[in-house]
C-alpha cells in the first residue's frame, strides 16, 4: 500500500472520538488471529483466561478459514468472524459487523493483514492493544501499544491481555475434538494393538524441513525396534514428499486430509507424533500427545513447545548468519540433527509414554 494511502488511513482513524475503557466496563470484546494453525493454537490460552477473567463478556474471534477450523468448538468464544481473502473486498461488511459488535476493545494476538488496525480504528473501538513493531507500519493506530520482547509467542498474548488485568492461570494450549470425529479417526485406522506414530514431514515453507530421507530412516528403526504402524500425515499439496518417503517405509500409510479436523481427531490417537516446526506439531501439543519437534531455522524458545509435558524440541542453531528463511531451498543446517538421536528420543518415549 502507498504511503499516502497509509497517511489517509491514520487520518481517519485518528478521529475517533471514543475514549478507552477501563477494564471494570470490558463487555464485548474482539480477539484478532487471522493467521495460521500454531499461530492459532498459541492463542487458546488466551482466550481460556480471557473467559475466566471476564465471565460475562462477549467475546468474539476474528480468524482465517485455518483459525475457524482449528477455533471450532472452543467454549470460550461466543463467535468467530470468518476473514474472507482478499480483505479489501469484504471490508465495508466487516466494517459494518464490527460497529454493530460495539466492542470496547480489540486484542491484536497476530493479523498479517495491512487493514486490520485500519478496521479496528475507523470502528470506534476505544481500546486497541497489541505489539509493536509487527504491524506493517501501523503501530501509531495501536491505543495500547507494547515493546517487543524476545519471549515465547504465548507469552507475548498473554502480555497483551496483561493491559486488561488478565490472570495468567491457564498456560496450556488446547483442541477440541468431538466424538463423532473420534469415531471417524479410530474407524479410518482399524483395528490393531501396534504402537501408532505419525510422521509429519513437511511444512508450509521448505526452510523448516528435515531432510525426506531422515525421516525415513527413522521410521524404519522404529519399525524394526517396535513392530509400530506409521502414518505420513500432510496437506494434498504435500503428496509427493509423502510418496517420496513411502518408497522407504512401503508398510507406512499416507494420510493426506486438508481437513484440520480429521487431523485432529486423528493425531489424537497416536502414541506418539514426530514433526517439523509446524501447525500439526503444536496440534499434537495442544492433544498433550507425545511429541517430538525438529527445530534448526526456527528458535524453539520464541516457538516451540509450550506447557505440553510430553513435548520436546530437538534443536540446533542457525549455520547461516543471516539465515535467508524462506529464501532458502536447501536447509542443509537441519544435517546437524543425525537420525540416530531422533530414533533415541522417540524410543524413550514409546518406551516411557508418561514421563
Amino acid at each position: 500500500m502507498s504511503s499516502w494511502k497509509n497517511s489517509l488511513i491514520r487520518r481517519f482513524a485518528l478521529l475517533r472520538s471514543s475514549t478507552p475503557s477501563c477494564a471494570e466496563e470490558i463487555q464485548r470484546i474482539l480477539v484478532v488471529s487471522t493467521t495460521a494453525m500454531g499461530d492459532t493454537l498459541w492463542a487458546t490460552p488466551s482466550l481460556a483466561n480471557l473467559r475466566r477473567h471476564f465471565p460475562k463478556a462477549f467475546i468474539t474471534v476474528l480468524t482465517s478459514p485455518v483459525g475457524q477450523q482449528t477455533l471450532k468448538y472452543n467454549p470460550h468464544i461466543d463467535r468467530l468472524i470468518l476473514l474472507k481473502e482478499p480483505m479489501l473486498l469484504h471490508l465495508f461488511s466487516l466494517l459494518k459487523i464490527f460497529r454493530q459488535e460495539k466492542f470496547d476493545a480489540a486484542l491484536i494476538l497476530h493479523a498479517s493483514q495491512r487493514l486490520i488496525l485500519p478496521l479496528c480504528s475507523l470502528s470506534g473501538i476505544p481500546r486497541i492493544i497489541g505489539t509493536k513493531g509487527i504491524n506493517k507500519g501501523l503501530d501509531d493506530m495501536l491505543t495500547d501499544p507494547l515493546e517487543a520482547q524476545f519471549e515465547h509467542e504465548v507469552e507475548r498474548r498473554f502480555r497483551i491481555l496483561d493491559r486488561l488485568n488478565v490472570p495468567r492461570v491457564v498456560r496450556n494450549l488446547s483442541y477440541h475434538v468431538q466424538p463423532s470425529e473420534q469415531s471417524a479417526a479410530r474407524q479410518y485406522i482399524g483395528e490393531t494393538d501396534k504402537p501408532l506414530i505419525a510422521i509429519h514431514p513437511g511444512s508450509k515453507e521448505p526452510f523448516r524441513r528435515w531432510p525426506a530421507s531422515c525421516f525415513a530412516t527413522v521410521g524404519r528403526a522404529l519399525q524394526e525396534k517396535f513392530g509400530c504402524e506409521i502414518f505420513l500425515t500432510g496437506t494434498p499439496s504435500e503428496k509427493k514428499l509423502l510418496q517420496k518417503i513411502q518408497e522407504s517405509l512401503p508398510q507406512a500409510r499416507i494420510v493426506s486430509s486438508p481437513s484440520i479436523r480429521f487431523l485432529g481427531a486423528f493425531l489424537e490417537q497416536m502414541n506418539l507424533v514426530l514433526s517439523n516446526d509446524t501447525g500439526p506439531f503444536h496440534l499434537a501439543c495442544a492433544l498433550n500427545r507425545p511429541t517430538i519437534g525438529l527445530y534448526v531455522s526456527t528458535d524453539p524458545r520464541l516457538c516451540g513447545p509450550y506447557h505440553a509435558p510430553h513435548a520436546i524440541a530437538i534443536s540446533r542453531s542457525e549455520t547461516c548468519t543471516p539465515c535467508i528463511k524462506r529464501r532458502c531451498r536447501d536447509p542443509f543446517c537441519f544435517l546437524q540433527i543425525s537420525p540416530d538421536e531422533v530414533i533415541d528420543a522417540c524410543s524413550k518415549m514409546l518406551r516411557h509414554p508418561g514421563s
